[in-house]
């Protein structure tokens, strides 16, 4: 009877850790996050929006984004600087609006409206900054749902895509989107792949 209640315990201890999966009421609380350009992040629920840190950590790079789902962009602040010493450079704040109310992603569905942009480009040189103007024809397509693997853990996404065509600018960009959390985080820009690596409880 010794014998066998050492061996079960032997057993038990060499069992591997279960992994910390993320579930839905951690984004209340915050979830954090890697990416493949080795800059990790941190998302959590604020009221009705999602907030989204790009950079968290980071000395003086800075990618915060106020959004609806993680996906739709509000509010976003830009400073892209990767080293500590390096002078001249600004950020650019973008206050986006949504004509209408985008929907939550459905897997084979998609969306198109018109989104207003205005941005302060600032720069840290005497002449200050400047503001401009943009409108888009918008259009988002919510792929078919797959499984994937992130810290050990499977989650259900839909990969999102979205095409934005303005005047004199356009660009594309590209999330995964977690049904089963409630948020989509964004992994390509314009056509740099910038995939996730780890998901876990902040």
């Amino acid at each position: 009877m010794i014998r066998f209640a050492l061996t079960a315990c032997l057993l038990l201890t060499a069992l591997p850790a279960a992994a910390d999966c993320v579930v839905a009421a951690d984004l209340a609380t915050g979830v954090s996050f890697a990416r493949a350009d080795g800059h990790k992040g941190r998302v959590i629920a604020k009221g009705d929006g999602v907030f989204v840190d790009y950079a968290a950590g980071a000395p003086v790079w800075t990618d915060n984004r106020q959004t609806w789902l993680g996906i739709y962009e509000l509010v976003s602040t830009r400073f892209y600087v990767e080293e500590p010493g390096s002078v001249g450079g600004g950020s650019t704040d973008t206050v986006q609006s949504f004509r209408g109310k985008p929907p939550v992603p459905v897997a084979g569905q998609g969306w198109s409206g018109v989104v207003k942009a205005h941005t302060r480009q600032n720069n840290s040189s005497e002449f200050g900054g400047y503001d401009y103007d943009d409108r888009f024809k918008a259009s988002f397509a919510f792929l078919a749902e797959k499984t994937v693997k992130l810290s050990g853990c499977s989650y259900k996404v839909i990969p999102v895509e979205a095409n934005f065509v303005g005047k004199d600018n356009s660009f594309t960009q590209r999330w995964l989107y977690f049904p089963d959390l409630g948020f989509g985080l964004e992994t390509r820009q314009n056509g740099a792949d910038i995939g996730l690596t780890a998901l876990k409880p902040a």
